[in-house]
């Protein structure tokens, strides 16, 4: 678990050592002035095909939101 101000990003131990990496973290974003939860984001894998290489990569999509964010 890493705090900074405005984010909470938590990770599941030893994700990293799992082949997808899907659904493994998440983060969540928070105003740093007033406390108030914005959005939380989860881990989703991706894999950019070049050839023969094909390299994976992870990126956070939204997930949930505090109710009347829409």
């Amino acid at each position: 678990m890493v705090h900074t101000a405005g984010q909470i990003s938590n990770e599941l131990m030893w994700a990293e050592t799992r082949q997808d990496q899907s659904g493994q973290s998440g983060v969540l974003d928070y105003d740093a002035a007033t406390g108030e939860q914005l959005e939380m984001r989860i881990s989703v894998q991706k894999t950019l095909t070049l050839l023969f290489i094909s390299p994976a990569y992870v990126t956070y999509v939204p997930w949930k939101k505090p109710a009347g964010r829409g």
